[in-house]
């Protein structure tokens, strides 16, 4: 199935755009080389823009606009998608989390959701702001089903800061069963954890977590704050995140290092 197939425009203001781009473009018997030739771009950007990989930019938008005399339609759309709420954000997430072939993580003082069990998930979401903390676990379990549960799972790297090891979420009980669950994760042949030992001094990885997905080919990345989330999809913005990991990755302590220290985590508590 193509990536486009899997689009659902009820979901997402960003699918929404991505589904009536190709629908113009197909009902004006436009080839994507030929709107790539309108924006002055490559056929693969136009691609990307019609699966929602890429978020169609403002400009293209209004070129776009005045090529099929929308009557600003897509300028509009897009100025919408720009302002929508989390719950938009996170929807996006999970679709992209969903086609990813690799994903690159590096989480500063939680463990990854992708990677927490069902205790410690509930945990860090009741004393957190989740509204209904019982279905914003369900939500989190099945997305991380749909991620590491599915017949082909994507490459999964993750890098944890080690005060992640150190705070105690729930109680001395959880803690134990979620290092168990993280050293059984770490033995699978599509996942890596490593751990970044205390330094002593700042990183590259201060400013916060962040992850680094490809879907279809093409890498994007989402960085996470308290309020807001936001999506990084400028090719030159996705580098200096990927610069980011691979310099994290520098220090952080290699594959078998990092499993005694999740051993070490686990015998603590």
């Amino acid at each position: 199935m193509q990536a486009r197939d899997s689009l659902d425009p009820s979901r997402s203001m960003w699918h929404l755009i991505a589904v009536h781009l190709r629908r113009y473009r197909e009902a004006h018997g436009m080839s994507g080389q030929a709107l790539g030739d309108v924006l002055d771009c490559d056929r693969s950007t136009v691609s990307r823009y019609e699966s929602a990989t890429l978020r169609l930019k403002p400009a293209h938008a209004e070129a776009v606009d005045r090529l099929w005399n929308t009557g600003g339609m897509f300028a509009h759309l897009v100025g919408f998608a720009g302002t929508a709420d989390d719950g938009d954000r996170l929807s996006s997430l999970i679709e992209f989390e969903r086609r990813a072939s690799r994903i690159r993580m590096w989480e500063t003082s939680v463990i990854p959701g992708l990677f927490q069990t069902p205790d410690y998930a509930r945990a860090t979401l009741t004393a957190g702001i989740a509204h209904d903390p019982d279905t914003a676990l369900e939500q989190r379990m099945s997305r991380k089903a749909a991620v590491l549960d599915r017949e082909n799972p994507p490459r999964v790297a993750a890098l944890l800061h080690w005060s992640a090891l150190e705070h105690v979420v729930g109680s001395t009980e959880v803690m134990r069963d979620q290092f168990a669950h993280l050293l059984e994760l770490s033995e699978h042949p599509h996942i890596s954890i490593r751990v970044v030992e205390n330094q002593g001094a700042g990183h590259p990885g201060i400013d916060g977590p962040f992850r680094i997905l490809t879907v279809d080919g093409s890498d994007l990345a989402y960085t996470e704050a308290a309020s807001r989330g936001r999506f990084l999809m400028n090719p030159s913005d996705v580098q200096e995140m990927a610069v980011r990991y691979d310099l994290i990755s520098d220090i952080a302590a290699p594959v078998g290092p990092s499993r005694s220290l999740l051993r070490a985590a686990l015998e603590r508590h």
